[in-house]
């Protein structure tokens, strides 16, 4: 049997497929299928079950889990001992990364392209969600919004950051501005679909202004934000998205500033990736150094 072998079982169980442990092993399709067939044939006993939309672990795969982890850990450590130069003991390696568009294309992305030029062999996968699942979507790290999820072991609050209502120069010159709250019942509103939020602690409009309805909706900040650069109409918009844009200005600011949170967490100790943890710690460091962006002083 080939130690390796179980690493790989280990990286199928982080990314519930073949292909995605293939990719991230840097290996290819068939030889990670080959070679877990020849485990389980050693192992007399079958250890994936595999299905159309991926692969799960069969009660012999998930009690094996620990025993992969110690042998990654292990190897990993034999590595780092026999490096010769300090390239080749940073940080290496998959890290999936989980987390809202808006926060991953201005926080997230520009830190992990920073640290991939510092660890050449780190490799990095973004995807987009709004909130933390209840049981995590196997990524190493999920940052959501709201407040953590009950059962979730290990979320923590990563940040506050600050909402408010802003216009294009184009749309006040066209519809002017409201004065009052009652005002927005008037004008064209960009926001999140009602019917599509996911997240209760995103559903502030409806507080603002009752039931008004969302004029341009999307499910996507950085769609909201160009309709509201578009002249669409005013948008209820993240600071740290909205105060980079020179063309928008800020409407009802005495009365609309919305303070919510981001919520992060590492996967299971098991199914997460060794660089993880570094990573967790740099976007740690990352908002409190830029907590001007994320809950201005208005």
């Amino acid at each position: 049997m080939r130690a390796d072998d179980l690493v790989v079982l280990l990286e199928i169980a982080r990314c519930g497929s073949l292909v995605g442990a293939a990719s991230a092993l840097g290996l290819n399709h068939a030889t990670v299928s080959r070679r877990m067939s020849v485990l389980e044939s050693e192992l007399r006993a079958p250890l994936l079950v595999r299905g159309v939309s991926g692969c799960t672990l069969t009660d012999l795969g998930h009690s094996l889990l620990e025993s992969c982890e110690q042998i990654e850990s292990a190897l990993t450590e034999v590595r780092d001992l026999a490096s010769t130069t300090p390239r080749e003991r940073e940080l290496s390696g998959l890290v999936r990364i989980a987390t809202t568009d808006a926060f991953g294309a201005l926080f997230v992305a520009p830190l992990m392209a920073e640290l991939h030029r510092i660890n050449p062999d780190l490799l990095v996968e973004i995807v987009t969600q709004t909130r933390l699942g209840a049981y995590g979507i196997g990524a190493d790290i999920e940052i959501g919004v709201g407040e953590p999820v009950v059962g979730r072991p290990g979320a923590e609050k990563l940040t506050d950051y600050r909402l408010g209502l802003y216009a294009s120069d184009e749309y006040v010159s066209e519809r002017g501005l409201p004065q009052t709250l009652e005002e927005l019942a008037g004008h064209s509103l960009v926001y999140y679909i009602e019917g599509l939020l996911r997240v209760e602690d995103l559903d502030v409009l409806t507080r603002l202004t009752g039931r008004h309805q969302v004029t341009f909706g999307s499910t996507n900040v950085q769609v909201q934000t160009m309709a509201t650069l578009s002249g669409a109409g005013i948008g209820l918009l993240p600071a740290f998205v909205a105060e980079r844009e020179p063309t928008l200005r800020r409407v009802l600011a005495s009365d609309v500033a919305i303070n919510l949170e981001f919520t992060a967490c590492l996967g299971p100790r098991r199914l997460r990736r060794p660089a993880a943890a570094t990573v967790m710690q740099a976007i740690r460091e990352m908002v409190v150094e830029r907590q001007a962006e994320l809950v201005p002083q208005w």
